[in-house]
């Protein structure tokens, strides 16, 4: 690739700018022999470089060459989170999403402009502007589904429980404010929705499934993140879900913690961890656990709360 085609400090090479410098021929060259490849309209990313790993890094990548290419753009709802960190369960959208000038939204190509419902707070995060935190996150309870909506919500709130944790993005107080100082307005169900079951008591987005799934079936709502002191071992351990009434925990965990780099920590890690799980099963009446897998398959998870004894008391609901 020609050497004077360098990135910018967003990370990506502009069409405006091979223009500037005389260099459109550079690259198309560059793209031809695939050493570069569109981000969007105007924005290229070098192949080479290291490129996004999870889809929300690839739509904060969208993000940010939006950011530079657009003029003057204020994200909000799906973009705004993404940029932020935050999580959904469903699909990142193709499209950025702008706060729109009037209460009409509209599309055009590659943008989504939503309506603006009164006058939002702008905030700067990292050189792209964006709507306040609760206001971006009541525009993504608008559109999103509620799984969506309230994976986002629930990592916003999350309260810190170890010290290297992100301090709480927002409170529930916050939101609701946020959500009263807007109506009316269209989708605000929704966003009622979200917030009576937002709790800042979920550790990931795996737990959030899992609330959304006892709640379709009818089981009973558990306690999060109980404490249970743990006297063969001395600690104190976090049962994600725990059923009072029936002494029933169960946790939803991912297989990452599992498969580090390093061989000899990973394997401490399950040996603690398999300590630890068999002090719980003898400390409760039942217990079970389950990945990704179990969750969106859902019957693994439902037949496993059934043999644990999880009451049925509320009436099945799937919500959108």
């Amino acid at each position: 690739m020609d050497p004077r085609l360098v990135p910018g400090p967003h990370g990506l090479i502009l069409t405006r700018d091979a223009r500037d410098l005389g260099l459109d021929a550079a690259l198309r060259a560059a793209r031809r022999a695939g050493e570069i490849e569109r981000v969007r309209p105007g924005a290229y990313r070098v192949v080479s470089d290291r490129p996004a790993r999870f889809p929300s890094q690839r739509h904060a990548q969208l993000v940010r060459a939006a950011a530079v290419t657009l003029e003057r753009p204020i994200f909000t709802s799906y973009s705004a989170a993404a940029v932020l960190g935050l999580p959904i369960i469903g699909r990142w959208p193709d499209d950025v999403v702008l706060l729109g000038a009037t209460r009409n939204g509209h599309r055009r190509r590659g943008v989504v402009e939503v309506s603006r419902i009164g006058e939002p707070a702008i905030v700067e995060v990292g050189g792209i502007l964006m709507t306040s935190i609760e206001y971006t996150l009541i525009q993504l309870c608008r559109a999103a589904p509620v799984a969506d909506a309230l994976a986002a919500v629930d990592a916003a709130l999350r309260a810190p429980r170890h010290p290297k944790d992100r301090p709480a993005l927002t409170t529930i107080e916050r939101l609701r404010a946020e959500h009263e100082r807007m109506l009316p307005y269209r989708g605000s169900r929704r966003t009622e929705a979200v917030l009576e079951r937002a709790t800042d008591r979920c550790d990931s987005v795996l737990e959030t499934a899992s609330r959304l799934l006892f709640e379709r079936h009818g089981f009973a709502e558990p306690e999060l993140q109980h404490s249970l002191y743990l006297d063969e071992l001395g600690i104190t351990a976090q049962v994600d879900f725990f059923w009072r009434d029936v002494e029933a925990g169960a946790e939803a965990d991912g297989r990452g913690k599992y498969r580090r780099a390093d061989i000899a920590e990973s394997a401490e890690t399950v040996i603690a961890e398999k300590d630890r799980e068999n002090a719980l099963r003898r400390r409760l009446r039942a217990f079970d656990r389950w990945d990704w897998r179990d969750c969106r398959a859902e019957t693994p998870v439902v037949r496993r709360l059934d043999a644990m004894g999880v009451p049925r008391t509320r009436r099945p609901r799937s919500l959108g």
